[in-house]
């Protein structure tokens, strides 16, 4: 049995995947320990079944088997990550490690990073335009953003601590506040306790998309909702699902194939700085002094110093903008012909999709 569970809960956008990727491929040496990792790439199935109904009847099988592989192991440190945990209960957690992993109650602990507000924002709004969610422009996006509470990280983060008290390590993603300004190198640090550890992977996975292919994937999605509509299709679940798969996989070969790759990301707009800067103020400072309190105020200062990379000028999400006809007709006629395929076999389209990208990135099977 791993003698401690290090559960790593994202967030979505904080480097989650580089993380995964360097344990899954034991891309890293530490003298005298081991570490185990009982994934192909990330336990995200695994933290669906505490955050969807249409999964809970898996919560079972998929606990129990990860619970199989950590009491099967010696190693020194296990490792579960999924930055779904981000959607999750931490007291459903709870729940389900006293259920199903009782051996790793005493012996665990949680790892959480946040992402400074406007960055996290900003990634928000790409996330959700590569899944299909998104059509809108930026600033509609942002006001109903800043509306709600989504980005409200305190009363979150505060309920995990609540339930799992000292156990549970929030980290800053902000460059200067992370072990060697790295979240890999971070992560390990925060795990060992030390810095006797080297990281071979040092390519960062799951980048930010730039304008350009932003402005693709919406026309991908663009496609998918015309068939969708022609052939009378309501967006289900699983349709749902599938064009989130579709918009994974596709991001993921125009990087490949190095469209776009270069050119300009999304940045805050200059007319917008004020405006977030004092809906999350008090939120940064409660982060700080909660969470951060021996490092400075580094959600505060990210946060004051989200000027210094807005624009004044327009972001077009428009693929004409950055492409020649000929490019834009090739990735319509591919769109269509996946989109065709994804309204008629929404569920086999998305299984084949995440198996596509398991291959893409050297994996072979599916994950707990």
């Amino acid at each position: 049995m791993v003698k401690e569970l290090i559960v790593h809960l994202g967030d979505t956008k904080t480097g989650s995947t580089s993380i995964q990727k360097a344990l899954a491929s034991k891309a890293y040496e530490v003298p005298g320990t081991t570490v185990f990792y009982p994934a192909k790439t990330h336990h995200n199935a695994l933290a669906r079944t505490l955050a969807r109904k249409r999964y809970m009847a898996e919560r079972k099988k998929r606990f129990s088997r990860v619970n199989e592989a950590l009491k099967s192991s010696n190693a020194d440190f296990g490792v579960v990550s999924a930055e779904h945990f981000q959607f999750v209960d931490p007291e459903s957690f709870a729940q389900s490690v006293r259920e199903y992993w009782p051996d790793f109650q005493d012996r665990m602990r949680l790892v959480a990073y946040v992402r400074p507000h406007h960055e996290k924002l900003l990634s928000s709004f790409s996330e959700r335009v590569k899944l299909g969610q998104v059509s809108g422009r930026f600033e509609t996006f942002a006001d109903e953003f800043l509306a709600g509470p989504l980005l409200d990280y305190l009363p979150r983060l505060q309920r995990w601590q609540d339930v799992f008290g000292d156990r549970f390590v929030v980290r800053p993603f902000v460059r200067n506040a992370l072990h060697d300004q790295d979240v890999l190198a971070d992560f390990f640090y925060t795990m060992l306790g030390h810095t006797d550890f080297t990281i071979a992977q040092d390519e960062a996975s799951n980048s930010s998309l730039t304008l350009s292919q932003l402005a693709l994937l919406r026309l991908v999605h663009r496609t998918v909702s015309e068939r969708r509509r022609a052939n009378n299709k309501k967006m289900m679940p699983v349709i749902f699902e599938a064009r989130s798969a579709l918009g994974r996989t596709v991001s993921e070969h125009i990087n490949a194939q190095g469209l776009g790759v270069g050119d300009a990301r999304l940045a805050l707009p200059k007319a917008l700085v004020t405006k977030v800067q004092q809906r999350y103020q008090a939120d940064a400072a409660a982060l700080d002094a909660q969470f951060f309190a021996d490092m400075g105020t580094p959600m505060s200062d990210a946060l004051a110093a989200a000027g210094r990379k807005a624009v004044s000028g327009s972001q077009s999400l428009k693929a004409s903008d950055y492409f020649g006809p000929e490019t834009i007709a090739a990735v319509q006629a591919l769109a269509g012909i996946l989109a065709e395929m994804l309204v008629k076999q929404p569920k086999h389209f998305g299984e084949m999709a995440g198996k596509t990208r398991l291959m893409f990135s050297g994996s072979e099977k599916n994950n707990g």
